[in-house]
């Protein structure tokens, strides 16, 4: 997109794609492309610049059209190279040419990047407040049309910027995963122009698209409600640790709050595309993390040593080659040690350990009496936590929920202070994702032959580390899918115009998964998909709405309090939910809770 241009350039963007931008580019890598400036669409009073020209990078919204219109009947800058991120409608440019008075625009192009791109495989759209989406579509403000609206045409751009035109299955008790699934084909029906200049067709029978491979490309949408016992388990690998106890937010994490941490890293970039480091332990273990840290630290100490050896002009001349990179080393070293040395410290002054090997069990096994005593004991602890308190009494009612303790659970939340409308999330939850709304067999309890299948699997395989023995759903469900085993009774595909897909095409292996999490994907199912790629076979991304944390994903379930604002005054400590899931305070219901 920016090589497109030659010169001095200047690179506008918009609210969106400013984050979209950041999570891939850092700023030297824009400045070697001889971008001099990044602006904001909206910036008022811009400088005008007629020696730049204006590289454009916008989502196709009606606002961000209207303020084009105006900056092009004003032109601050010499030239205008237009690229959306996704389609733009036509009688929007139609309006846009008509303001061009100076002819100041030289191209316009769409340029399919309307996500954010976390890691390698995962994706989100930095959407929260999608908890009112599960509601009746006759109750839907404008806000709702708006989330749902900008998820289709998520999906819609990541298909086209991967170059995929998929089969569509959806979990079928879900109104809002058919909604999604039969607005998505209806978009890939009306512009199959887009899939047919790429030279992506559907082959015969329903069985995906040609440039997938032997087995063709799936797309899975997946409701968070068949999970929601994922998003509120601690966790222990390195990416999921550090948005659950601290938070990321477009690759960037707050520090702020680490004792004693320096001024240069009160912020720090956590990118996997610009971090090696961070790349080859996202999913490691917090064990083993400590491991890597300690090798990476020992290597760094090692190259200081050899770079200190300046004994000549060849020695003095390799020094400065390789300064710039030492000095990233320097900076990245220093950033990975604080931020481990940081998640240790909250392990250990919120006793999580303890309090997580607890969460496994009551994610994992099923033993009533002795978890309604272990769960008692910690809310009566004063080593235990609020929001961990909150965490294993939402948990115990998922697992056991008609349960008679529950009610107890509850008063013993409201003795130790946590106040009414957040233990209302208790029965909120329930309401929202419990068994009369999931399909699947969540705890593997539903039937004597899953109970006896999950434990002598258990038996059998054991556990290698019991902080990390819970696989989330998504894992068992892609298994499945992958096996050609995901019952079409369950997940049925959308049909198209070409054919109907069923009978043989249930039963294919696909080569290509892409499963998209409609109210949130977590770095925990992240992890799962990571671990199978890893065995090869079949490519699978995974995408969601947003990516959640504990905090968020109880911020979304808050806005079912009705009537109420679910208050923030309560302290829980560690990460809050990400902006994003802040800007759920702006939707009907105003409960941006827990934050």
């Amino acid at each position: 997109m920016i090589e497109r241009v030659g010169g001095m350039k200047v690179l506008l963007l918009d609210g969106e794609t400013t984050g979209i931008v950041s999570m891939v580019f850092s700023q030297s890598q824009i400045l070697e492309r001889e971008v001099f400036l990044v602006e904001r669409l909206d910036a008022e009073n811009k400088e005008k610049m007629r020696h730049l020209n204006a590289v454009c990078f916008f989502r196709p919204t009606a606002d961000n059209f209207l303020r084009l219109a105006k900056e092009l009947k004003a032109p601050s800058y010499a030239e205008y190279h237009l690229f959306f991120s996704n389609v733009a409608p036509h009688s929007q440019l139609e309006r846009l040419a008509r303001c061009d008075e100076y002819d100041s625009v030289q191209q316009v192009h769409e340029y399919f990047a309307d996500l954010y791109a976390i890691n390698h495989d995962l994706f989100s759209l930095n959407l929260a407040g999608t908890v009112g989406l599960t509601q009746d579509p006759t109750a839907w403000t404008n806000f709702e049309e708006a989330v749902f609206e900008r998820t289709v045409e998520g999906i819609f751009a990541a298909l086209l910027a991967l170059r995929r035109r998929p089969l569509v299955r959806y979990l079928k008790p879900s109104e809002l995963c058919r909604r999604v699934a039969t607005k998505l084909q209806q978009r890939m029906t009306e512009d199959h122009s887009l899939f047919d200049s790429m030279g992506v067709g559907l082959r015969a029978g329903g069985a995906g698209d040609y440039s997938a491979g032997g087995g063709g490309c799936v797309l899975l949408l997946v409701d968070r409600r068949e999970d929601p016992v994922t998003p509120l388990l601690n966790q222990w690998t390195y990416q999921a640790m550090l948005h659950e106890l601290i938070g990321i937010e477009n690759n960037r994490v707050d520090m702020r709050k680490a004792p004693g941490i320096a001024e240069d890293l009160k912020e720090i970039v956590m990118s996997p595309a610009q971090d090696n480091f961070l790349e080859q332990n996202l999913s490691s273990n917090f064990g083993d993390l400590g491991v890597a840290i300690k090798r990476y630290v020992e290597a760094y100490q090692q190259q200081t040593q050899n770079t200190a050896k300046i004994e000549s002009i060849e020695d003095m001349q390799r020094f400065v080659d390789q300064f710039p990179e030492f000095r990233k080393l320097s900076g990245n070293v220093s950033k990975h040690v604080a931020v481990v040395h940081e998640l240790s410290r909250l392990v250990e002054t919120n006793d999580l350990l303890d309090v997580s090997c607890l969460e496994q069990d009551l994610a994992c096994t099923n033993n009533r009496n002795e978890h309604c005593k272990a769960v008692l004991d910690r809310l009566r602890s004063p080593d235990t936590r609020n929001m961990e308190r909150l965490r294993l009494v939402l948990l115990y009612a998922l697992r056991y929920e008609n349960d008679t303790y529950i009610g107890q659970l509850k008063e013993e939340l409201k003795k130790a202070g946590i106040e009414e409308e957040q233990v209302a999330l208790v029965d909120a939850l329930l309401a929202h994702a419990g068994s009369h709304v999931r399909s699947g067999d969540l705890f593997q309890n539903k039937n004597f032959l899953a109970v006896a299948k999950s434990s002598i699997q258990r038996g059998f395989k054991g556990v290698p580390n019991v902080y990390t023995q819970h696989k989330s759903l998504l894992a068992t469900t892609l298994e499945l899918l992958l096996k050609g085993k995901l019952k079409e009774t369950q997940y049925p595909f959308v049909p198209t115009t070409h054919s109907t897909a069923s009978g043989a095409a249930s039963r294919d292996k696909p080569s290509e998964v892409i499963v998209f999490v409609v109210g949130g994907a977590t770095f925990e199912e992240a992890r799962d998909v990571a671990h199978l790629n890893a065995q090869g076979g079949c490519r699978i991304i995974l995408g969601g709405t947003t990516v959640h944390n504990t905090k968020s994903f109880l911020a979304d379930i808050s806005q079912l309090v009705r009537g109420r604002r679910v208050s923030t005054s309560l302290d829980f400590g560690g990460a809050s939910s990400s902006s994003s899931s802040a800007a759920a305070a702006s939707g009907p219901l105003g409960a941006g809770a827990l934050v």
